[in-house]
């Protein structure tokens, strides 16, 4: 009886003694042990001084909490750190063989990042420099390397909650004049689900202010451990006041950002190794402002892509849908992007007619919205072209900000020809109603009123046959070809010609509704006939804004409409 009450006293006293050990490390060690250890080894590891406030475990709720932790940089200036972190562990799952973290809680982060003038980033400079590898092993030796082994099942973790409150993340971009500033703030993640379970699903959320001008807002559903990866997540960006990116604007454009907010909303789907994305953007009251000075400006017409994408309620919208697949092994993700945006943009620069054809959902084949074709000589719309001068119209009048220039052109040759032709046939069927004699005679009096009875024996010889005889028809022919291709084009009368058909435009876009103050009848240009008919192509200009080739608006011209009536 007294060996169990030894025993048993002993086994008391043993136990006690952990006991008040655990309580002593959990109380006094822990407390003193860890901050020491923080701010000594990471200092020695990141370089740089690192700072821990206290820490504190509770021994009986499993409750860790470390506070006040700060990484500065050579100027005592916080560059990462947070207020409180707090890991609730479960001790009783441990009897279950589960390793359960109840929450994993880190409140007050704070990043201080920048991009600095060389390009490099501050942050990157606390990253330990990777070892040098190892030599790569001789052959002889890989060959007797023993493949590796299958790892081993996976522990059953999980972790209920991790959540992150009141972050705030600062970012200075060094690299441009004046230095762009931004402050992500009011930070708010919580992460639930996550687990080594096979089926586990991860749900995310994300909430914060960007410069106190913005709200972000994003939701994930990730399933990790499915193969192929299986992911759906939202990310928005509302009511972004874009002012803060006129150091960007002033760099790459060379114009201050007066005025404008952002919306974007961004949608994820990837399934099967196929990721499906769309992007849309709503920019309401976006203004340029002042010109800056800029070596690295575009010289991109940007206020005419700010014109062709605004509506007449001032808003700016873009939907990009992204596909892709994730198998391909040259598959790139920003590649992809950056392959969508371009295209959008160098078709709004490029094809700016074809962009405002599709703003008007008009269908295919309107990529000429921007040329009409003319019939050679003739300043007449056809039906066809008066249909696209339909869309045109309604599309300028979705786009407020845009002028249209008008540039009547000629083909020197192809036109000339054609009024000469017509003046000839009129010439003609003047003569013959004056007359009953026959057609080779009206032709021959054509010819001697122009050029004279000499010229006119020289082409009767030139078509006389062997036997003396001559071939009438082949007499009118020549005849009328000397007549028609006799001398140089007069401008003059192909000048009036083109402002004829500019003319026409004109007065045909008024009849469809497009205000008379958004045209101008621009300089004459020349052409060159396409598909036997003479092309006029319109130029689109920015109402109020000169430069980026686009001219000031200029007041309407007044033109012939008969081109052929002196000739």
């Amino acid at each position: 009886m007294n060996i169990l009450k030894k025993i048993l006293k002993f086994s008391g006293l043993t136990v006690a003694g952990i006991f008040l050990f655990y309580l002593f490390v959990s109380w006094a060690v822990i407390p003193l042990a860890v901050p020491w250890a923080i701010k000594s080894q990471g200092t020695k590891i990141l370089k740089t001084p690192v700072k821990a406030r206290s820490a504190s475990f509770n021994p009986f709720l499993w409750r860790f909490t470390l506070k006040g932790v700060e990484v500065l940089d050579s100027d005592k200036q916080v560059l990462a750190g947070f207020d409180k972190l707090q890991v609730n562990v479960s001790f009783l799952a441990l009897f279950k063989k589960i390793y359960r973290v109840e929450a994993f809680l880190l409140d007050g982060l704070k990043v201080n990042a920048a991009l600095l003038p060389d390009g490099s980033i501050n942050l990157l400079a606390l990253a330990p420099q990777p070892a040098a590898p190892d030599a790569p092993a001789s052959p002889a030796k890989a060959e007797e390397s023993t493949p590796p082994a299958q790892p081993a099942a996976l522990p059953l973790v999980v972790i209920d909650e991790i959540a992150l409150t009141n972050g705030q993340v600062s970012f200075t971009d060094q690299s441009v004049q004046p230095n762009f500033k931004t402050t992500l703030n009011a930070i708010d993640i919580r992460v639930t689900g996550v687990s080594t379970r096979p089926d586990c699903r991860v749900k995310t959320t994300f909430q914060a202010k960007l410069d106190n001008k913005g709200a972000i807002s994003s939701e994930a559903l990730i399933d990790p451990f499915v193969q192929p990866l299986q992911m759906e997540t939202t990310f928005t960006l509302d009511q972004y006041a874009m002012q803060v990116l006129t150091p960007y604007t002033g760099k790459y454009t060379g114009r201050e950002l007066a005025d404008g907010n952002l919306t974007l909303k961004m949608d994820y789907r990837i399934a099967d190794n196929k990721i499906t994305a769309g992007h849309k953007l709503l920019i309401q009251k976006f203004t340029f402002g002042n010109k800056v000075e800029s070596k690295d400006a575009l010289g991109l017409p940007f206020g005419l892509a700010v014109a062709l994408l605004e509506d007449p309620q001032g808003r700016i919208t873009i939907t990009l849908p992204v596909k892709g697949d994730m198998s391909d092994p040259e598959f790139e993700y920003m590649h992809l992007v950056g392959q969508v945006v371009r295209n959008f943009f160098v078709k709004l620069v490029t094809k700016p007619f074809s962009f405002l054809a599709s703003v008007i959902g008009a269908e295919s084949g309107t990529e000429e919205l921007g040329t009409l074709k003319f019939i050679p000589g003739r300043a007449e719309i056809s039906d066809e072209e008066k249909a696209k001068l339909d869309l045109l119209a309604k599309g300028l009048m979705e786009r407020p900000k845009l002028n249209l220039e008008i540039n009547g052109t000629y083909d020197p040759q192809a036109d000339w020809k054609a009024i000469k032709t017509e003046v000839f046939n009129k010439d003609y069927e003047q003569l013959k109603g004056e007359t009953t004699k026959a057609e080779t005679w009206i032709y021959q009096q054509l010819f001697q009123r122009q050029f004279g009875i000499r010229d006119l024996w020289q082409v009767n010889n030139d078509v006389r046959k062997e036997d003396g005889t001559i071939d009438e028809a082949a007499l009118n022919e020549a005849i009328k070809i000397k007549i028609i291709d006799h001398g140089q084009p007069d401008k003059g009368a192909l000048e009036v010609l083109a402002q004829a058909r500019a003319k026409m435009i004109h007065d045909a876009l008024i009849a469809a509704g497009f205000d008379q103050q958004r045209m101008s009848l621009g300089p004459v240009k020349t052409a060159q006939v396409s598909m036997d008919l003479v092309p006029l192509e319109f130029t689109l200009t920015v109402l109020g804004e000169a430069g980026e080739g686009n001219p000031q608006p200029e007041a309407t011209e007044q033109t012939p409409e008969n081109p052929t009536k002196n000739q």
